[in-house]
């Protein structure tokens, strides 16, 4: 006598699960590699291989000059603060009259040499002539403003007519820096720049 099985349905699961596996096997590998599912977006995308740089550069004469010019306007600030400072220094009684006439008189001298390096100075490109000749103009009456500052200094009054001359001194000093920086706006047009390509 023939019993059929009555678990005959018991391969069927099995077979479906298999061939979904098979089936799922078969379309990842199918995919393109560089595609993308998700749709999403790379969070590092590659860099640009057409980079560029430039280079601004000077003429030798004038880039030469300019680092000339920075002694200049250093030695200038330097002047400018030992002036203000030894009047500060009188004013507050940190040094004796005799001490503070001798510290202007010695920076008066100072500018006195200071003045004829600037005027005297060699390798002032064609460019810059002009301005270095406003510069000299400028720089030529500091030393009298320090004189203006010693007389102040010994005058009978209250010290108004020294603080005057050394706010005077202050403001040459300005008229000075402005015609520092007027030769390097003149420098400046100089300037050539260049492009490089810095990509692959």
């Amino acid at each position: 006598m023939e019993t059929t099985d009555p678990r005959h349905g018991r391969w069927i699961l099995p077979l479906i699960i298999v061939a979904m596996v098979v089936l799922t096997y078969t379309f990842v590998n199918s995919l393109d590699p560089t595609s993308n599912p998700s749709g999403t977006t790379d969070a590092n995308p590659p860099f640009p291989t057409d980079a560029t740089s430039s280079t601004t550069s000077l003429p030798p004469d004038i880039a030469s000059f300019m680092v000339t010019l920075d002694i200049f306007e250093n030695q200038a600030i330097a002047f400018r603060e030992d002036v203000v400072g030894i009047n500060t220094d009188w004013d507050n009684r940190a040094i004796t009259f005799a001490e503070a006439r001798t510290k202007f008189l010695e920076a008066q001298s100072q500018l006195e040499d200071w003045e004829s390096a600037v005027t005297e100075v060699s390798g002032v490109p064609p460019d810059l002539a002009e301005g270095h000749v406003a510069l000299v103009v400028e720089v030529s009456d500091l030393s009298a403003k320090v004189g203006d500052i010693v007389i102040g200094l010994e005058a009978p009054d209250d010290g108004t007519l020294r603080r005057t001359a050394v706010a005077e001194f202050g403001v040459q000093m300005d008229e000075v820096m402005a015609a520092i920086a007027a030769i390097r706006t003149t420098a400046a047009t100089g300037a050539t720049t260049t492009t490089t390509a810095t990509g692959t």
